[in-house]
């Protein structure tokens, strides 16, 4: 079956190799989602159906562009020479273009994994799409990258993803409104993220505006 949105790019970092998502790692989306901690936000689910969903949509279409990340240093696993699949700590990537996101089991949190994992997304990205993805209709949504969060003061995993963000050159930029997925009818005000892309950081450079550096 061929699916819009399988890609075959793949990005190392230090530690980390992210490659393409596949129809088979739903187990590991399962792992992550369905863990309180991870998911701590919203109700982690229950059903392993729903990881497959989660899956399905995400290689149904090229507005996401997700990774899974492996550890690079073998200790945890035999790189799959044995039939098993290599130990998968988390995954990343664009959620919905131009917006990012990451998730990462909890065993790997506190290791800057995923300030690692988003700047090596960042490079990636920027250089392999200069211009912005060609999915992305508009224009200026092809300046940049965003991110949204939690509020700071609601989760420590909240402040925890934002510290994150700054550290890859993130900047707050607005607030928006979304449906709580936990109280039917409740409406949160929830804070996005920009990064802006290399062109028009050079742009605000020349206007007298200095943004954050590409490198965080």
């Amino acid at each position: 079956m061929t699916y819009p949105g399988t890609h075959t790019y793949t990005f190392s970092t230090e530690r980390l190799l992210a490659r393409p998502l596949r129809p088979d790692d739903a187990d590991v989306i399962f792992a992550l989602k369905s863990d309180p901690q991870v998911f701590f936000w919203t109700t982690p689910e229950k059903d392993f159906s729903e990881a497959e969903a989660w899956v399905e949509e995400r290689l149904g279409s090229d507005i996401y562009l997700s990774f899974c990340l492996e550890e690079l240093s073998g200790n945890e696993h035999d790189g799959g020479t044995n039939g098993t699949k290599p130990h998968v700590i988390g995954v990343c990537g664009a959620t919905n273009l131009p917006e990012i996101g990451y998730m990462f089991r909890p065993s790997a949190w506190g290791k800057g994994y995923a300030t690692e994992a988003l700047q090596g997304f960042i490079k990636f990205y920027w250089e392999t799409f200069p211009q912005g993805h060609p999915s992305i209709s508009d224009a200026d949504e092809r300046k940049y990258l965003k991110a949204v969060t939690g509020p700071p003061e609601e989760a420590p995993q909240s402040a925890a993803s934002i510290r994150v963000l700054n550290k890859c050159g993130f900047e707050y930029w607005k607030e928006q409104k979304e449906d709580d997925n936990v109280n039917s009818g409740v409406v949160v005000m929830l804070p996005v993220w920009r990064r802006w892309g290399p062109n028009q950081q050079a742009n605000l450079r020349l206007a007298g505006s200095e943004p954050p550096s590409i490198d965080g």
